[in-house]
């Protein structure tokens, strides 16, 4: 992919446009939301494939247009209007299409980035913290900035490549990364997590220092019960029936003071 022909994008410059993407929320409009940062993280492209100041402004110009959609997956139109670009300045493709890319693809992209990074990604994190916090890890913030970035900022580099590899195609992007069924898994997990965070924090002071010696024991029990009750929810088990059977346990060791 390195070529020094002006109208060929190389490894240097997807790096390049990488770095800028994460500036594609540094400024916002209410008329055009995220289109001055998408141009931005596009413009040094543009500058080497259209070398004429004026087929240069022409071209950056377009991709001013409303562009909106989650940040992260914006990388993948990022990298697939680059290579339409290509295509157009080389002419492979002179009737290439950005804008028509771009608003067939930012609100199914802004959906699926919502549901998998703010839904499943970032509740796991710090779910997976927040036990690590309980178990006395005092460096358990720091864990969540690493689980998160290390999953982040890896997806919005494979994006970026896997859009101007497919020149925008959503097949091709989702037989790579199938977001709907890691969100899937992640927010199982998170819950299983979670589910033994809640039955350690009845051992545990208010300043999170652990107050008992069994609460390793009862947190591991935690997390056992809650995979046992996704694994009955996935063979067809009635959330209702599960959620009165545990209302009913609570109250029976409550009522015989085991808890």
């Amino acid at each position: 992919m390195m070529n020094n022909d002006r109208t060929k994008i190389g490894t240097f410059d997807l790096l390049g446009m990488f770095w800028r993407a994460f500036f594609i929320q540094a400024s916002w409009s209410f008329e055009r939301m995220q289109a001055l940062g998408f141009a931005y993280a596009l413009e040094p492209v543009i500058r080497k494939l259209y070398p004429n100041n004026d087929a240069y402004e022409a071209r950056l110009s377009l991709h001013l247009e409303y562009f909106n959609t989650q940040p992260y997956l914006a990388s993948f139109i990022l990298g697939a209007c680059a290579r339409l670009e290509q295509d157009r300045a080389s002419g492979l493709n002179p009737s290439a299409d950005t804008s028509g890319l771009k608003s067939a693809l930012m609100a199914s992209l802004g959906a699926l980035g919502d549901s998998f990074f703010w839904g499943a990604l970032k509740p796991l994190c710090a779910a997976i913290a927040v036990a690590a916090l309980l178990g006395g890890v005092w460096w358990a913030p720091f864990l969540y900035l690493v689980l998160y970035n290390i999953w982040h900022v890896g997806l919005r580099a494979g994006v970026l490549y896997w859009g101007f590899q497919s020149s925008g195609n959503p097949v091709l992007l989702l037989s790579r990364f199938n977001f709907p069924r890691m969100a899937r898994r992640f927010k199982a997990i998170t819950l299983s997590v979670v589910g033994g965070v809640l039955g350690a924090l009845f051992f545990h002071r208010p300043e999170l220092r652990p107050a008992a010696s069994s609460a390793l024991i009862t947190a591991i029990s935690g997390f056992s019960l809650s995979l046992a009750l996704v694994a009955v929810l996935r063979r067809g088990g009635s959330p209702v029936k599960l959620m009165l059977g545990l209302a009913g346990v609570c109250l029976l060791l409550a009522y015989s003071g085991v808890v």
